[in-house]
């Protein structure tokens, strides 16, 4: 399929389920004219069809879609189960792209006329942002039109919005705000306030958080919540901003000034948290986000689900499909072990059923009996299979597997989805008024802090030559950085070359990096520091160079084992290094930096390293390490 030059490039989301059915769809204009035009061609719709025809959302049938992509998407599977070496991208006429995604059996697609790179970061992040929206239990008809609703705001925010015009979104790092401590402890006994009477109401685990302007200004959590994670803290960003469109929207059609409702939300989501925990992965939560004046957002989250069971649960769906892969490939040797994980998680999950919910409704109990039913049946074939490996019972357990895994989901969707139990959403709109009334007073230098947050000029006399700067806490997810300006001396450009380059270079195990072009010096550096002690800086026997270049060579299943992008949304890479350098330390006692500098040409590496060794030590003094 080839594309004819537009001004908009043609961009664009499909998502088949296992059947190869169109479950999600989000096509700008331009791609959805040329897929129109192709049906056309092949005689799938009349000569006269227009895009505005199509439906009243401009979405096109997915029978369509299914006739005309059905072909690639079952040559992916085919590539993918039986070779375990699928496609990853496919490159076509005219910088026309596609590249392929999987979760949970489903099978993203994501086109357009954009670099391989760029395209494949984006299908990260809508894998990322599918899996806040719905959890495990992707696309499925109990999660409701509202969670669709969701996942296509958030992908328009990134997409549209912030990809690629905001360092945030592009370092994947939240900016922190610097306030003065008196207003920092203020702000903290406020959150800490307003957590106390969620406490007093029965919800323990919560989060409390404060931005103005999109930074952070703080986070406030219970003792028993799960700690958010730089995900977690990227994904309520954008919750935020989408929130602020839906009600500027609504004020431009309405009138100028926001209505209390209008400034209030309260949305359904499943957080992960960090990934050190052992019931990361998937929080059930409430996020209630208030639009406070001098463009401060308040978002206090509730964690409502039993997360033991949650665990179990959301674990199941990814043994489960582990499964579905193996025997669909044929592996006989790597079923049994599959099967024995499988077993395992099950059992976690009925015995976790009973431990934690005691009194339990009746279409809860009623799926738990089917569940159970299942499942035994299940057993007895994978029992009788492993006796003698008869292909006809392999065949008899796969054409029972979907309806066990349609319990499975209809048991995430009861078990851990049931938010009702939440009867404070009245008292979350009074807690931000209270939030509101203290912090009022404040309001206005908070927004004026937030525009001058952190000025390249007060750098200026320390560090000659310097012209901007961006610190990043990867342990914490949040970042320092001068804003990005329309007449500031560094292109945007150049700031995101930078960023790509010293990306490709630390996937090749180099965490220094030092260069220079005819106008600007940049340099990266990413070091790691012990928490558990005197705080100083640590040193990996791990030679990483060798490393990532032996682990890139190695084959799997015919194919060669792709990297992970360096970043935070898509995944915690920076963890996973952390561990990878430090496989005997505790996680959370290392931390992972990265400093990003540029500085005018004529700058010496020399003095580059010597400005960034003092950098890092002045921010630390003005910062302090406990707030970033």
């Amino acid at each position: 399929m080839s594309a004819d030059s537009n001004k908009i490039n043609m961009n664009g989301l499909i998502v088949f389920n296992s059947a190869n059915d169109v479950v999600y769809q989000k096509l700008n204009t331009p791609l959805g004219q040329k897929i129109l035009d192709v049906a056309i061609a092949q005689g799938l719709l009349a000569s006269d069809t227009t895009l505005y025809s199509c439906s009243s959302s401009h979405s096109l049938d997915s029978n369509i879609l299914l006739q005309i992509f059905s072909p690639i998407i079952s040559s992916q599977r085919i590539m993918h189960y039986q070779f375990d070496n699928c496609y990853e991208s496919l490159q076509c006429d005219k910088g026309f792209n596609l590249v392929f995604g999987d979760l949970l059996g489903y099978t993203f697609l994501k086109i357009g006329q954009l670099p391989i790179e760029q395209l494949m970061r984006q299908l990260g992040v809508a894998i990322t942002l599918a899996r806040y929206c719905y959890g495990a239990n992707l696309f499925g008809s109990q999660a409701g039109a509202m969670q669709q609703e969701l996942l296509t705001q958030c992908l328009d925010c990134y997409e549209m919005l912030l990809w690629q015009e905001e360092q945030t979104y592009l370092l994947e790092a939240m900016p922190k705000l610097l306030v003065n401590s008196d207003l920092k402890r203020t702000i903290h006994l406020t959150l800490d306030a307003t957590l106390e009477q969620l406490r007093q109401a029965g919800q323990t685990r919560a989060h409390a958080l404060l931005m103005v302007s999109h930074k952070m200004v703080a986070a406030c959590s219970t003792r028993q919540a799960l700690p958010l994670s730089a995900a977690d803290l990227l994904f309520l960003g954008i919750l935020a901003r989408t929130s602020n469109a839906n009600a500027k929207s609504s004020s431009s059609s309405s009138s100028p000034s926001l209505s209390p409702v209008q400034a209030q939300r309260a949305v359904a989501v499943f957080l992960q948290g960090v990934s050190h925990d052992v019931n990361s992965g998937c929080v059930p939560s409430i996020v209630h986000i208030s639009r406070l004046p001098g463009h401060q957002v308040l978002l206090q989250v509730i964690e409502y689900a039993n997360m033991p069971l949650t665990s179990c649960i959301y674990d199941a769906f990814f043994v489960l499909h582990k499964i579905i892969a193996v025997q669909l490939q044929g592996d006989s040797d790597a079923l049994k072990p599959a099967y024995e994980s499988l077993e395992s998680f099950v059992g976690q999950t009925i015995t976790a059923l009973k431990r934690h919910l005691k009194q339990r409704p009746e279409d809860l109990e009623n799926c738990i009996k089917k569940f159970s039913i299942k499942w035994e049946n299940l057993r007895k074939m994978y029992t009788e299979y492993f006796k003698n490996y008869e292909r006809e019972l392999l065949v008899r357990i796969e054409s029972n597997m979907s309806s066990f895994v349609e319990e499975l989901k209809q048991l995430f969707t009861l078990a851990c989805c049931d938010s009702s139990s939440i009867h404070q959403l009245d008292q979350l709109s009074d807690s931000a008024a209270i939030v509101e009334a203290k912090l009022l007073e404040f309001s206005e230098f908070l927004a004026v802090k937030a525009t001058r947050n952190i000025s390249i000029e007060a750098y200026l006399e320390d560090f000659p030559g310097l012209v901007h700067f961006i610190y990043v806490n990867r342990s914490s997810g949040q970042m320092l950085a001068p804003d990005l300006r329309a007449n500031q001396l560094v292109p945007k450009t150049k700031l995101w070359s930078m960023v790509e380059m010293t990306r490709s270079y630390l996937k090749r195990g180099q965490t220094t990096v030092i260069w220079k072009d005819k106008a600007f010096h940049y340099s990266y550096f990413l070091w790691f520091e012990d928490q558990s002690g005197g705080g100083g800086i640590l040193k990996s026997s791990l030679d990483l160079q060798t490393h990532f270049l032996t682990s890139s060579n190695q084959p799997m299943n015919g194919g060669l084992k792709q990297q992970a992008e360096p970043g935070a949304l898509t995944v915690d890479y920076y963890h996973d290094l952390a561990e990878l350098c430090f496989p005997k330390m505790s996680p959370g006692k290392v931390r992972v930096y990265e400093l990003y500098c540029i500085h005018l040409g004529l700058v010496t590496a020399t003095c580059a390293v010597e400005h960034a060794r003092r950098l890092v030590a002045t921010i630390s003094d003005v910062v302090g390490d406990e707030s970033f």
